[in-house]
């Protein structure tokens, strides 16, 4: 997320602003081959969307024992928990029959 909003918007506010760009160019400047125009509309979107992806997917920063709060809806409490400080994984019960 960038400012609250996720991944998939920002990159379809990029794809937008570099076609409105290119088509505007094209129509600006006629003696431009298109070709050109849309294949450097492809490197600036795929750059972009690289980028975007980069900030926004970052992983997670907790680490076993930091303490969080889960953001409940609205009329319910929040809750505050802490990260898993027991990182070994346990065997499944087995009940015997």
């Amino acid at each position: 997320m960038i400012f609250g909003r996720p991944t998939n918007l920002w990159n379809g506010l990029v794809v937008a602003a570099v076609s409105l760009v290119s088509i505007v160019v094209m129509q600006l400047l006629p003696d431009v081959d298109s070709e050109v125009v849309a294949t450097i509309a492809a490197a600036v979107t795929l750059f972009l969307g690289s980028a975007i992806a980069l900030v926004a997917n970052q992983p997670p920063t907790l680490n076993p024992g930091d303490a969080y709060t889960v953001i409940t809806p609205p009329g319910d409490p929040n809750v505050s928990k802490v990260a898993n400080t027991n990182m070994t994984p346990k065997p499944p019960e087995v009940n015997p029959a």
